[in-house]
């Protein structure tokens, strides 16, 4: 099935409740939308998708997936896309963030050691009928509300999103060029071959954590090789 296919036999109402549901969810009374303003906002998303031409689907397609959370264990799901070439790196082998990784290290920055994509990023118009796995289960109603709450992440139109994720890409350009620049200047770390004393990601791919979401506060678990864990997760 389709994303087209999906709004078309869906019940839209139900779609809107599950959204207005969660977007309420942890927030403070003062930031709730009220189920209007959910089916106002959404409605002209579902609109906008189904007055889309018919286009080839995507070469990765949808995933809905159950998760759980890096911060609190809580489950939640997931809306992203699947890798159909997907290659799992040699046993044995650990991460490595760039080109030319030593001995006894991968590059887990291509694509093809990355099983799943955001969605964010990609115009809606090349999504539209592209399929969906639903590996969660959900009803029909649920894994259309899930879609539809992360597409609209960055927007309420194609032509929104499309402009704030250039920014951000932009963004990202210019901070490589200035990194490149500096490249000289920075100190080199002496302890770790595989983190850099940032700890790894508190996922199974076992990725180290660049500095940036390090000092960010996202959760880590510890480095096999220098016991860095600068985040480590907190269960109360």
């Amino acid at each position: 099935m389709t994303l087209r296919e999906a709004l078309k036999i869906a019940n839209l109402d139900n779609v809107y409740k599950h959204i207005n549901y969660k977007d309420n969810h942890d927030i403070d009374k003062c930031g709730r939308p009220t189920l209007n303003q959910t089916i106002l906002s959404y409605s002209h998303v579902v609109a906008e998708l189904l007055n889309k031409p018919v286009v080839k689907p995507g070469k990765m397609p949808w995933v809905v997936r159950n998760e759980v959370s890096y911060f609190d264990k809580s489950p939640y799901i997931d809306v992203c896309f699947y890798n159909p070439d997907y290659i799992a790196p040699k046993k044995g082998l650990k991460p490595w963030g760039g080109k030319n990784p030593p001995p006894g290290h991968y590059n887990c920055n291509v694509n093809k050691h990355n099983k799943y994509f955001a969605a964010g990023f990609t115009p809606w118009s090349k999504i539209i009928d592209t399929p969906i796995i639903n590996e969660a289960k959900l009803t029909i109603d649920q894994m259309v509300a899930e879609i539809l709450w992360e597409m609209c992440f960055y927007g309420w139109t194609e032509s929104n999103t499309i402009e704030h994720t250039n920014n951000i890409m932009d963004s990202i350009k210019k901070d490589c060029k200035k990194i490149v620049k500096n490249k000289n200047k920075c100190k080199p770390t002496k302890s770790c071959s595989i983190c850099w004393g940032h700890g790894l990601w508190r996922d199974d791919s076992n990725a180290p954590m660049g500095p940036m979401d390090s000092a960010d506060g996202m959760p880590t678990k510890a480095c096999p090789e220098c016991g860095k864990n600068p985040n480590p997760l907190k269960i109360k």
